[in-house]
């Protein structure tokens, strides 16, 4: 299923002054991806950055001091204005879809946390970072493995079709080398299924397709998700990210 970038980018740009309050998994997901990345990244590097939502893995990446750092989004939203205001000279935008767009210049890092999973074509993707990138340079992301918000896909039958970790190391091996693959799981916990679904809406990941809810298919999710995945802190909700960190091969090869 191609994805409905339009929607996407009104779902996120509705959420963005509710997203960093939300998004407790994307927080954790963006800080260990930096855990893993930082090392990797040196001082005065030149980085950009896809999907950069409200700046969660931004503000950690501007702590290793880059020369230059361009971020990328479908929506510039408010808050990644605020950054680039407040770092003159050093941080950029570039609004639209990085799957088609064009970024100038090259870099020595491309960064991207809990956005890869939205794109139509990976392994065409990760084949133009690598036109980007000098050899040995960093690509590092976050993205998502089947099962990720399983309970909610399963109730609703709406879902991404999110890569196997085997697909991922398939569609980075002809430009890049593997350097870390590391799977998670990340659960939260709320106190009702409504609650669930306001924090899918409040974090715009309910972008895949529009959805109607009426009261009656509203109340057999309610009376199903308690059923099937109540404990006793709540009601559960599973993230189960991938993190990825691989260098370019650096190889002269037609620009896709």
């Amino acid at each position: 299923m191609s994805m409905d970038t339009a929607l996407i980018r009104q779902r996120f740009s509705a959420a963005a002054a509710s997203y960093e309050a939300e998004a407790l998994a994307q927080r954790r997901i963006a800080d260990r991806l930096w855990t893993l990345a930082a090392p990797r990244v040196a001082p005065k590097a030149a980085v950009l950055e896809i999907g950069a939502g409200t700046g969660l893995l931004t503000r950690r990446i501007l702590e290793a001091r880059p020369s230059s750092l361009m971020l990328n989004d479908l929506y510039i939203s408010p808050q990644l204005q605020q950054i680039m205001d407040a770092n003159p000279g050093v941080v950029s935008c570039r609004e639209g879809n990085a799957e088609k767009l064009c970024f100038d210049g090259a870099f020595d890092a491309v960064l991207s946390a809990s956005t890869v999973q939205w794109f139509d074509d990976l392994p065409f993707f990760f084949a133009r970072c690598a036109h980007l990138l000098p050899a040995g340079g960093l690509l590092a992301f976050s993205s998502f493995l089947p099962g990720n918000l399983q309970e909610v896909a399963e109730l609703t039958g709406v879902g991404l079709a999110y890569s196997e970790a085997k697909a991922l190391r398939g569609y980075l091996a002809p430009h890049f080398d593997l350097q870390v693959l590391e799977q998670g799981e990340v659960t939260l916990h709320f106190d009702s299924p409504r609650d669930v679904l306001l924090h899918l809406r409040h974090t715009g990941v309910t972008g895949i397709r529009s959805v109607v809810w009426g009261k009656s298919r509203y109340e057999a999710f309610v009376k199903s998700y308690h059923a099937r995945f109540a404990d006793g802190q709540g009601v559960r909700l599973t993230y189960r990210p991938v993190y990825v960190l691989a260098a370019s091969r650096g190889l002269l090869c037609p620009r896709p």
